[in-house]
This record gives structure tokens, C-alpha cells and sequence, in this order.
């Protein structure tokens, strides 16, 4: 089946955005925020960013026609070199769909096609059960209204001290900019300065910074720190694990079981209903940990790389 794209309607693109909106709602912000009307302030602002009401900035959104007429939508970005499915909806095969992306791909000179999709999504879900994609990261979340699975007494949480907190960013920054450069293929310093830069952002005024919760993870057995715990509240009932950190000590003991555990008793005592956290696709450690404690996938980052068409040659 050959797929085309056509320009979008102007005429339908405030009903497409509303319906974006609560697509982004049900299947990636209500489940990362625990309240309704949460999730809808975050989706309707997702969407204002990548697609404002006066009209696209950054990124494409196209009619896809098939066959028989009208297939769907999909809508494209490009970044740093690839090409980014931000969403589609189209009723055709998904086989059909990647031969269409690989084309648009080859047109646009981008090295590789990044899908980010919500779980829920059917087009994307299709696409990703080709087996042509690799997973770059993954969106989890735990639902700790729906599990009562108890901390553990293998650690404690307090809160961090400053002197804590200067060797855990230094350590922190450094190894996240490794996971940068192995994940995007960058060179060392530009991975650098997109840890520093993340870091700097979510936190600018350091351990002081509103809504972010730094907690040192205490050995109960020794008395010694051998971690951290990052918790970035989502008011009024959700949380983020934005890091949990081991020294290299301490790893492969299963204290960071036991800090996962902790964090999410920590939360229910505060009334915290639901817990994400990100990972990186090639962390199966972490991604297996994060399962069996009953994590599951909201989102995730998919890549697909992309062949070069081959050089066209005249006659000889």
C-alpha cells in the first residue's frame, strides 16, 4: 500500500489540537499526575508549545492519504539530525506507514527516525510491534493507590545536607552526561553541557530549590550514606524519581531495591498517589528493577535508523 501526505487542513486544525490535547491527557499526563484537572493543564500546555493555536512552529502536521481516500494524520519534527513521529493516527498498515517515514526520512537527510509515543496510542504501538525499533528511554509509573507493598529496613531517608549535595551533583552530572553520550552518540563536552544544563534547570536555586526533595539513602546496618534519593513533587498527589543514585560501593547489594522501596513508602505517608521516573532504553538493569516493582510504561523514545538512498548513477 502506498501512503501520501498532503498539507493539513487549516480549517480542521483547532478541532485536531483539542483532540490532542485529550489524547495527551488520558495517555501520558493522567497517568503521571493522579488528578484530572493536573493533567490537563500539562497537556493543553504540551500542545500549546509544539502546536499553538495561531498555527505550527517547528513542527509538521500532514494528511495522510491512502488508497481509498482519507487515512489519517501525522504529525513530524525534526531535531538535532532526525526525524521525530511526535503522533499519528492513520488507518493503514504499519508496514506501509515506515516505508513512508524511511521516504520522508531519506528526503530530510536524517540519519534515523525517533518515535515518541504514548503506550496507548494504537498507530505508534503498531509501529513499534515491527521490531525495526531500539529503545532510547522509557516513562514508567506506579500507581501507590493500587499497591501497598511495604518500604524496606535496609535503609532510611533523610533529608540531605549541603556537603552531601556538592559531591552528589558533581558525581551526578558526570555520570548523566555518560548516558548523554552513549545514548545520543555526542561528543564528550557537548554531553557535558546538556547534563550541566538539565541539572541547572530543574535545579536553580540547588538544594533549596521549591518542589524538589534530595534525600540521602542511609545504610541502616552501617550508619554510612551510600546514595541519594531526588523526588520532584507534582502537586496535588504525584512525584517524580528524577535520580536514584548508589555509590559504587554500595551497588549490587540491592540497597537500590531497598531505596525504590523506601521512596515509594515515603510518598504514601504524604499522601502521594502516583510515582514516575525515566530510564534510559539501554539500562535493562534498571528497567527489569523498576518492573518488578511493579512499574509500568507510559511513554517512550524508539529509534529506527535510516538508510541512505543509494547515489544515483547515469549510463555508462
Amino acid at each position: 500500500m502506498n501512503l501520501q501526505l498532503l498539507p493539513f487542513p487549516a480549517a480542521d486544525y483547532a478541532t485536531w489540537r483539542a483532540a490532542q490535547v485529550e489524547r495527551r491527557r488520558r495517555w501520558q499526563f493522567g497517568p503521571l499526575w493522579s488528578d484530572d484537572d493536573a493533567a490537563t493543564v500539562q497537556a493543553r500546555a504540551a500542545v500549546d508549545d509544539l502546536a499553538p493555536a495561531d498555527g505550527l512552529s517547528g513542527t509538521y502536521l500532514h494528511r495522510v492519504l491512502g488508497p481509498g481516500g482519507d487515512a489519517g494524520w501525522l504529525w513530524l519534527s525534526r531535531q538535532d539530525g532526525d526525524l521525530l513521529v511526535l503522533d499519528a493516527e492513520i488507518d493503514a498498515p504499519a508496514e506501509a506507514l515506515l516505508a513512508l517515514l524511511e521516504a520522508r526520512a531519506r528526503a530530510a537527510d536524517a540519519r534515523q527516525l525517533v518515535l515518541d509515543r504514548m503506550i496507548a496510542a494504537p498507530t505508534t504501538a503498531a509501529l513499534a510491534e515491527l521490531g525495526a525499533f531500539t529503545v532510547l528511554s522509557q516513562t514508567m509509573v506506579l500507581d501507590l493507590r493500587a499497591t501497598d507493598t511495604p518500604g524496606s529496613d535496609r535503609v532510611a531517608l533523610h533529608p540531605m545536607t549541603q556537603l552531601t549535595f556538592d559531591a552528589y551533583l558533581a558525581a551526578a552530572i558526570d555520570e548523566y552526561a555518560h548516558e548523554i553520550q552513549r545514548t545520543d552518540h555526542l561528543p564528550w563536552d557537548e554531553a557535558l553541557d546538556h547534563s550541566r544544563a538539565d541539572y541547572d534547570a530543574l535545579l536553580p536555586q540547588g538544594l533549596a530549590t521549591p518542589g524538589q526533595v534530595l534525600l540521602d539513602v542511609v545504610e541502616t546496618a552501617t550508619g554510612e550514606t551510600v546514595g541519594t534519593l531526588w523526588l520532584g513533587l507534582r502537586p496535588p498527589s504525584a512525584a517524580f524519581v528524577y535520580d536514584v543514585y548508589l555509590m559504587a560501593s554500595a551497588r549490587g547489594r540491592g540497597l537500590g531495591r531497598a531505596a525504590m522501596l523506601a521512596g515509594a513508602a515515603w510518598c504514601r505517608e504524604r499522601g502521594i498517589g502516583v510515582l514516575g521516573l525515566s530510564v534510559f532504553g539501554r539500562n535493562t538493569v534498571a528497567r527489569e528493577l523498576y518492573e518488578s516493582l511493579g512499574y509500568t510504561v507510559v511513554m517512550e523514545a524508539l529509534r529506527h535508523p535510516v538508510e541512505p538512498a543509494p547515489p544515483v548513477t547515469g549510463p555508462r
